[in-house]
């Protein structure tokens, strides 16, 4: 029987620290520091990781942006990439696996969104004074 072990995932920061370390081949902290930005071997591309390698908090829209230019702009192709060893394959999507199912279903955000409708800029009764300021002068 096959056991399952729960996989451990890595924050984005994480995620990009370690894609850092197999880029310039080597797991000390240093050679990641004196990482000159050179361009990605599949784009040609400065790296877009090269100011959050030592721990700058990242968008994941950045490396969906990794994702676009790895194959080519083309989203249908990020879709169905199943490539198992690159670290950035999880976050493809532009969205962080690990807060997967967390947050409020769909009906707690819609009863959310109706009671602040009323105190939307569309609600214009809301902004209306009750009595009318005038200026002292």
């Amino acid at each position: 029987m096959k056991s399952k072990k729960k996989q451990m995932r890595k924050s984005p920061s994480q995620t990009i620290r370690a894609h850092c370390h197999y880029c310039v081949q080597s797991r000390k902290v240093s050679e990641v520091e004196n990482c000159t930005g050179h361009n990605v071997f599949a784009t040609g591309k400065p790296c877009p990781f090269y100011k959050y390698r030592m721990g700058r908090r990242p968008s994941v829209k950045i490396m969906r942006q990794f994702c676009l230019d790895c194959m080519g702009g083309n989203k249908a192709a990020v879709k169905e990439c199943e490539t198992g060893d690159c670290l950035i394959h999880p976050f493809r999507f532009g969205k962080n696996p690990a807060l997967t199912g967390k947050g409020k279903n769909p009906d707690e955000m819609s009863k959310i969104r109706a009671m602040r409708r009323p105190f939307s800029k569309g609600n214009l009764v809301y902004f209306e004074r009750a009595s009318p300021v005038k200026a002292n002068g």
